[in-house]
């Protein structure tokens, strides 16, 4: 349960925000100066503190009414109270706000004041609203967006690494204010150079195609402007206004950069659509931008390699393609490019093993590129260049806008929201356009196995209001299933147990990204990929790092015995699989060279990996070395793709033509590939096999909302 006082209020010389729901100190101006770094969980005791100062609070209560479960440690909680004193400034021997009862609880000692609304919750103007459950709709409402494709901090500062306390000083809290609101997803927005209208992708519902829709900023007129056919994405205005680049889209069979011209006022006149040039056809959406002069456009596609996506120029005049990076093996390339608006320099961004991202600059002049930011607890869709070209702006984590100095890659946070924007563009004077919402919502599932198990079974093993992102199956009759949460309000490793007992055995306290998780052979330990790192946990929560700081992870496995862990990483610009052994004091050693990809069999001597020369997907066992099929090299792709090996064949992840995550299986007697019937509609790789095969359990996921809203400042460059 989420606790939420409803007014301001004033807690010695903290205020507690209703429309944050953070503590925060002001400055004199009263301005927000400093925020409690605190996740859900933690944010969730505090509330309860604060709704009830000064009584008694026994650990049994907190857990039932926070927890709201019992199976929770007293460990537990005594860690959450030790965070709390920690960001308060508290003495646990002279308490200024929490006092410890020995063997009673603890009670929050500290004066609670209500006060008037001095703080205005919005730029707008709009009152915030005035019961919980008004609250309640704005919240589901506004949602944080998940990333249309890829999706998903730092560690706990008593597990990991500290935070960084300085960032968010001094910057304003400011609300998001709605300015599309149609059913559906609405994303990808560009604003026209005169800021009267606004284009965006619009996708109605799950079977609906992506359309161009243009929205007249002043009085909120919508109109579609192209048919119900492909999938359009990325628009980008020439210019003079009078125009619009795009990109249409259908998986596998098509890719158009197209050229949408206006007759008259736009939104006023019919269009002219016509052909620029094509794309390559396995290419992710994309988003365009023009040029200031309006000579070229850029865009990204893979038609030079089908593995790697890449930032090209088109001219204008003779339609001619030039590729002006060379993009890193290290993920799926690069995937936005933005002009600067002197049009001497590009930003893109960088796929880094496709879990973080990279700010890279590109100088028009010089054709040099540069490493400006590499971002690895948050993944933006997107970045905006300052009216001065100074900085470049992108969301990031904990609902901030940010920005990145070009001369000095000095990080600094603009604006802290009340929402999660992925997406941003730059409109008028002082504004910020983003997308919020919610793409979907995961949950797990458990499926028979058609494979090993005839019969039908499905049911829902967890679901929350919080996604579940990644679950691993136990190898043990009676071990926990592993799940990656959001139910705490940020990412937190579960084990559920079968007798129905549930433990967290992360405290993550700021946005991590968890890419991939794999139980070992006896289950009892379980190795994750956290923010490029490998980490081993055993089932209490004690934790490891075994990779190498620094080092670019992007997959992991056990061996076959259970003191040995393979995982792949990006040696100056190489990749090559390393072994460590648990038993030994010996740091990780090479074990295979120009691999970006490598996954052990638990129970047979089957190896799978992809070669970085090729990009093609090969079974290794004791008599050799032995090429996938061509229909299955087709669809896997590493960066997104599960793959679980088995005595008998192999089970793996892949995106079908309707554009939807599907399983497969791969037999390698008679190397024939059945899809199986288990689809997710949005997009969700992860998925793991009971212990004795006879079950699936998958990650499904469900379609949400996603709007388009509006950001005001007093000040932007």
């Amino acid at each position: 349960m989420s606790f939420r006082p409803e007014k301001q209020l004033k807690v010695e010389e903290w205020w507690y925000l209703p429309q944050l729901d953070k503590l925060a100190k002001l400055n004199n101006r009263m301005e927000v100066s400093e925020l409690a770094d605190l996740d859900h969980l933690c944010q969730s005791v505090l509330n309860f503190f604060l709704m009830n100062p000064g009584r008694l609070i026994s650990k049994e209560e907190l857990l039932k009414e926070v927890w709201q479960m019992t199976s929770v440690t007293d460990g537990r909680v005594a860690r959450v109270i030790s965070i709390l004193r920690d960001v308060l400034g508290d003495d646990v021997k002279s308490p200024r706000y929490i006092e410890t009862i020995p063997k009673r609880g603890y009670r929050f000692i500290a004066k609670v004041i209500e006060q008037e609304q001095l703080i205005a919750p919005a730029s707008d103007g709009q009152e915030e609203p005035a019961s919980a459950a008004e609250r309640k709709i704005n919240r589901i409402w506004w949602l944080s967006l998940t990333a249309a494709t890829v999706l998903l901090g730092v560690l706990a500062s008593w597990l990991f690494w500290p935070g960084n306390p300085d960032i968010d000083k001094q910057a304003p809290f400011v609300n998001w204010s709605p300015v599309s609101s149609l059913d559906g997803f609405e994303y990808y927005p560009a604003i026209s150079p005169d800021k009267n209208f606004m284009v965006y992708s619009y996708k109605k519902s799950k079977g609906y195609p992506n359309v161009l829709m243009l929205q007249n900023l002043k009085n909120h007129q919508v109109r579609q402007l192209t048919q119900d056919e492909f999938d359009d994405f990325g628009a980008s205005w020439r210019p003079d206004g009078k125009a619009i680049a795009y990109q249409q889209l259908k998986y596998r069979e098509l890719c158009e950069i197209r050229l949408l011209t206006f007759t008259g006022e736009p939104g006023q006149s019919a269009t002219k659509d016509e052909l620029l040039a094509t794309c390559g056809k396995n290419s992710a959406s994309s988003r365009l931008s023009w040029a200031p002069d309006g000579k070229s456009i850029l865009f990204s596609s893979d038609e030079n390699n089908a593995q790697r996506m890449a930032i090209f120029s088109l001219d204008i005049a003779s339609l001619s393609k030039t590729q002006l990076a060379l993009p890193s093996n290290s993920g799926m390339g690069d995937f936005v490019a933005r002009y600067s608006h002197n049009g001497d320099k590009v930003a893109f961004l960088r796929d880094v093993a496709g879990n973080s991202v990279q700010i890279w600059l590109l100088d028009l002049y010089s054709r040099e590129t540069s490493l400006l930011l590499h971002i690895k607890h948050s993944y933006p869709g997107d970045i905006a260049w300052s009216h001065n070209d100074e900085q470049i702006y992108y969301p990031a984590r904990k609902w901030n806008i940010e920005s990145v100095d070009v001369n000095t890659a000095q990080q600094k946070t603009v604006a802290l929201t009340n929402n999660q924007a992925y997406e941003i563009a730059l409109g008028a004077e002082n504004e910020f356009y983003g997308v919020v919402g919610r793409y979907g919502n995961y949950y797990i599932k458990k499926f028979n196995n058609p494979i090993t198990n005839s019969a039908p079974a499905e049911e829902i093993v967890f679901k929350s209001n919080r996604s579940e992102r990644l679950v691993e199956a136990n190898p043990t009759l009676d071990g926990p299933t592993a799940a990656v949460s959001m139910r705490t309000g940020l990412p937190q490793v579960w084990l559920f147990y079968p007798d129905g007992k549930q433990q967290m055995i992360s405290q993550f306290e700021s946005p991590v990204v968890i890419s991939d998780m794999e139980f070992s052979g006896d289950g009892k330990q379980l190795l994750v990929l956290i923010d490029q790192e490998v980490w081993l946990f055993d089932l209490t929560g004690q934790a490891k790092r075994i990779s190498t700081k620094g080092d670019v992870v992007k997959n992991l496995s056990w061996g076959q015995q259970t003191n040995t862990v393979f995982y792949t990483i990006n040696n100056k610009g190489n990749w090559q699989v390393m072994s460590y052994q648990l038993d030994s004091e010996n740091p990780p050693v090479a074990y295979l060279d120009g691999v970006d990809l490598f996954v052990q069999s638990k129970g047979s001597n089957h190896q799978l990996k992809r070669s970085t020369l090729t990009g093609k997907y090969s079974i290794l066992t004791e008599q050799g070395e032995e090429l996938l099929s061509d229909e299955v090299q087709r669809l896997v792709f590493a960066e997104s793709s599960t793959f679980l090996l088995q005595e008998n064949g192999l089970y793996f992840s892949a995106i079908n033509d309707q554009q939807q995550s599907q399983l497969y299986f791969y037999s390698y007697k008679d190397k024939a590939l059945t899809p199986l019937a288990l689809v997710s509609d949005l997009y969700s790789s992860r998925f793991s096999l009971s212990h004795d095969g006879q079950y699936i359990y998958m990650v499904i996921g469900e379609t949400q909302d996603l709007d388009i809203a509006k950001l005001e400042l007093k000040t932007i460059n």
